[in-house]
């Protein structure tokens, strides 16, 4: 019966090994001239031109300036595409009171893109100097010294020292943001014709209008057909060219109106 021999196996295995240290040789000599390659190659005058920050898109800004808000996010094209981090750039975003929310993410690779969903301003308020809050009650820093938006004034609440971007959430302010909203209803759109929304009697809200009129109503905003009653009065007065010092909406159905010059026991009523 054949059998294999020792003798042949050891001449077989012998004529193997110098192939595999021959091939291990080569492999170890392919990876130093990689390696030796490599470090030849301009990584830095690479990154310089391919790894940079080609361009910045902001997008939803309305109050505030594109370049402001890059500037916000810490980037500007030619930056360190690789040293930019998304996601501190949009939490620094988050930091501005006039922003509400915001993304930042890469398109093509190296361009920004940043989209903001700015807070509007509804009323001004008293801060030292005139600041704004929005529909929320966040209080909002001015964009420059000097520069409001054109709202009414909210009388009454007291700010104090409150930083920008504080939720204020009181009885006065919640009073005030539903007055403006009930003022802007699409019906009514007498927003417009108010400077000034005072809420610092606890009974009654008093609205002074462009006109200089000023309009007693309930502390909570009635009705739109009330105010719609009221809209239509002075839409009356002003066709008529009579120009009213007050304007009381507080009862149900009836507007009672007292004309510049005239005695306050002199009034005229219109029934609602």
């Amino acid at each position: 019966m054949p059998s294999y021999q020792g003798r042949a196996l050891s001449h077989e295995t012998a004529g193997r090994r110098p192939a595999g240290r021959l091939r291990r040789i080569v492999q170890v000599l392919a990876v130093i001239a990689a390696v030796v390659a490599l470090a030849h190659v301009p990584w830095s005058d690479l990154r310089k031109r391919f790894g940079v920050v080609t361009a910045v898109h902001v997008h939803g800004a309305h109050y505030l300036d594109p370049a402001r808000i890059a500037g916000l996010a810490a980037v500007t094209g030619g930056d360190d595409l690789f040293r930019f981090d998304p996601r501190r750039a949009r939490q620094a975003l988050l930091m501005d009171s006039r922003i509400a929310r915001a993304s930042v993410g890469h398109r093509f690779l190296r361009v920004i893109d940043i989209t903001v969903e700015e807070r509007e301003p509804v009323l001004l308020v008293e801060h030292g100097v005139p600041w704004e809050i929005d529909s929320a009650g966040v209080l909002l820093a001015p964009l420059q010294k000097g520069v409001v938006a054109d709202v009414p004034l909210l009388v009454g609440p007291d700010f104090g020292d409150l930083p920008a971007g504080t939720h204020v959430r009181t009885s006065t302010v919640d009073r005030g943001i539903l007055w403006m909203r009930a003022l802007s209803d699409r019906e009514l759109q007498l927003s417009g014709q108010v400077s000034e929304i005072d809420v610092s009697n606890p009974l009654r809200t008093s609205l002074t209008l462009m006109s200089g009129t000023r309009v007693l109503a309930p502390a909570w905003p009635p009705s739109t057909r009330r105010l719609t009653a009221l809209r239509v009065v002075l839409a009356d007065l002003g066709q008529k060219g009579i120009r009213a010092d007050e304007v009381d909406v507080r009862f149900r159905n009836q507007v009672i109106v007292r004309p510049a010059g005239m005695p306050a026991a002199e009034t005229a009523s219109h029934r609602g």
